[in-house]
């Protein structure tokens, strides 16, 4: 309305498009949660969690716990790494520790090092094996077992 002092409600920012940074030449230790992606490009030491994406940059390294429905790392992670859905590593990727992912990307190049599990497989594997405990013996062939990758 024409000089009405009310002001039009603005769209909200989807969360989407939010991304939380630490930039290059920052270093953060502590508890990061967040319901909104988060990009590293310093350095950060803790506890991550976040509902979004992680992307670690080429000069990114994180030490310390890591949850996330999405990652992508250019740079160095270690510790322990949950990753819900895509863990994509690029080719200059150092990774380290127990790491878990429903989906696996690995460029040429990329190192990844330490226990990687595959969740949402480990999963199937094991209530497989609940059910089919009391038919056959899990020590028998044909009879899916986890196994360590």
């Amino acid at each position: 309305m024409i000089g009405s002092s009310k002001k039009s409600p603005r769209p909200e920012a989807s969360s989407e498009n939010v991304v939380n940074r630490i930039a290059k030449g920052t270093s953060f230790e502590g508890v990061l949660r967040s319901e909104n992606n988060v990009r590293i490009d310093g350095m950060f030491e803790g506890e991550l969690v976040t509902k979004g994406r992680v992307v670690v940059g080429n000069s990114g390294k994180i030490k310390g716990t890591i949850s996330c429905a999405h990652c992508e790392t250019e740079g160095e992670m270690e510790g322990t790494i949950i990753v819900h859905e895509l863990f994509v590593l690029k080719a200059t990727a150092k990774v380290h520790g127990d790491i878990q992912y429903g989906q696996l990307s690995v460029e040429n190049g990329a190192q990844a090092t330490g226990n990687l599990h595959l969740t949402s497989k480990v999963k199937d594997i094991h209530q497989d094996a609940k059910r089919d405990g009391n038919k056959e013996d899990a020590s028998k062939p044909g009879v899916r077992r986890s196994a360590a990758v």
